[in-house]
């Protein structure tokens, strides 16, 4: 029998499990990033970041998006085996067609591979990568989250001992990094399909064929544009700043926006949550005005309020911490390559995650709810604003002008997310919820800077500060996450929210 307890002890596993990868991953990440950024002179450090954000949008648009149909259908209970095959099946014949394009492109346009030479090679790695993708979806899908930590961290871990080593006892050289990515990508292939195949007994299907191959595709095709425009997002930054500056102004600009990355850490732990329990809200029965594209009048889930205030202390809180310590740390850490220099531009994207945590609320709901029509049209709009930003930016301003053309995208975004959004409470209290924890955390902040120029002392000021207003305010109580955690348990009486495995009404 399922109880609120054994439902309490499960979730709370699960995201102590996927907390733990995350964090394994963000540590291992920052160390290895640190010691390419603080060994690699800039030119060839921005020429290593402009490939991989060429190689990682191509790579993101082969995939067409099918992790993300992968997780929801494996999710809602659909077969795993069919999802891992044909996922497999599509990456692998992609992929060997983009590494076809590139061995001929290489021979029409020699110049331009000569430019830009370690293109070719770190394609290898970035491919091994996406073939073990479709493994890490079904771990996924499955709250899989112990055997997802093997896969997803092996990479990292070979990577991260490797290169540590040779900045020990031998010299980080762009050739040995090369070497590096490629067999360690290659091993996370092979303990993927190792680990989905024999541990979570979800075998290949050869009942599949070409016509449930192409039932997956049409699942995928509202959101082909979706997928080209958000791969734009994330990377063109990077690649124009290639084009339209210079190596080095290319190297600050993707170290800042690769440690922007690594700031949401609570969103990179919760996000797979929230598209599986989304997908299970909105697949019960009596969601369909949703599923309709209806007007918003969709309850939300008992706990996402609460999530939602969390949320916003999570956003404001990470960051705040991170530009205190931005410009000493750094500099201290990479010779002083790339503290300074950035702290404007750090600052600007810092603002960016509070509206990032709300445009994936908003998101994971519109795309559990299979409103891509809607998704879709937010996303043009957020990448013309990013791409004419950039342009008009990027020329005068380098870095700078590509984070503040980032910033109003993403403000912009969840403008347009909160508009259409399947519950009320993203137009009215959900803005509110941030912008109170923005200034909580700006108030916070400044007052540690005009207290001490010590920068310990402005961390424990500014965390002081922080927990004093955002109590006073009411935000946080110490019932706060009980109630979470309460809210969460309940989803098994909720109408909506039926448990994995077990029949609503039953």
């Amino acid at each position: 029998m399922i109880t609120v307890d054994s439902i309490n002890t499960r979730l709370f596993r699960d995201i102590a499990l996927n907390t733990l990868q995350v964090l394994v991953n963000q540590v291992l990440g920052v160390f290895i990033f640190l010691l390419l950024s603080r060994s690699l002179d800039k030119d060839i450090y921005g020429e290593l970041n402009w490939s991989l954000a060429v190689l990682t949008l191509i790579t993101t648009i082969l995939s067409l998006r099918l992790e993300q149909i992968v997780v929801r259908n494996v999710a809602a209970g659909k077969d795993p085996s069919a999802m891992l095959t044909l996922f497999l099946a599509h990456n692998a014949v992609t992929g060997l067609i983009f590494l076809g394009g590139l061995l001929a492109a290489s021979f029409l346009f020699p110049a331009f591979f000569h430019r830009h030479y370690i293109l070719w090679i770190l394609s290898i790695s970035q491919l091994l990568t996406f073939f073990s993708l479709p493994f890490r979806q079904l771990a996924t899908g499955q709250s899989a989250f112990g055997w997802l930590t093997a896969i997803s961290t092996v990479s990292n871990i070979i990577r991260c001992g490797w290169i540590g080593w040779l900045a020990a006892f031998s010299a980080i050289t762009l050739p040995r990094v090369l070497i590096i990515f490629i067999l360690s990508a290659g091993v996370e292939f092979i303990l993927g399909g190792y680990i989905v195949v024999r541990k979570l007994k979800v075998p290949f299907s050869t009942r599949q064929n070409f016509a449930t191959y192409q039932q997956l595709i049409k699942e995928s095709l509202p959101q082909v544009g979706l997928v080209f425009l958000n791969a734009g997002i994330a990377r063109i930054d990077w690649i124009l700043m290639g084009f339209l500056s210079t190596r080095v102004h290319t190297a600050e600009y993707s170290f800042a926006y690769r440690a922007y990355e690594f700031s949401p850490l609570p969103l990179l732990i919760l996000a797979p949550f929230l598209l599986n329990s989304f997908s299970r809200y909105f697949s019960g029965p009596g969601s369909g005005s949703a599923l309709t594209g209806g007007p918003a009048h969709t309850p939300a889930p008992a706990w996402l309020g609460l999530f939602v205030r969390l949320s916003a202390i999570f956003a404001t809180l990470l960051p705040l911490w991170g530009m205190l310590l931005w410009a000493p740390l750094v500099d201290l850490l990479t010779h002083h390559k790339y503290g300074q220099v950035n702290n404007l531009t750090f600052l600007l994207l810092s603002v960016c995650i509070p509206f990032q945590y709300l445009i994936n609320i908003c998101w994971s709901a519109e795309f559990a709810a299979n409103r891509l029509g809607r998704i879709f049209a937010i996303t043009a709009v957020t990448a013309v604003i990013v791409v004419a930003g950039d342009c008009l930016l990027i020329p005068a301003y380098g870095g700078q002008g590509a984070a503040m053309a980032y910033l109003v995208s993403m403000i912009v975004q969840y403008g347009l997310y909160s508009r259409i959004s399947i519950f009320a409470a993203a137009r009215k209290e959900w803005p509110w919820q941030m912008f109170m924890a923005i200034a909580i955390a700006a108030a916070s902040g400044e007052g540690a800077l005009l207290l001490t120029d010590s920068v310990p002392l402005q961390l424990g000021i500014a965390t002081v500060l922080y927990a004093l207003l955002t109590w006073g305010s009411g935000r946080l109580g110490e019932k706060t996450l009980p109630r979470l955690r309460q809210h969460l348990g309940q989803r098994q009486r909720h109408p909506l929210y039926p448990i994995p495995g077990k029949m609503a009404g039953k």
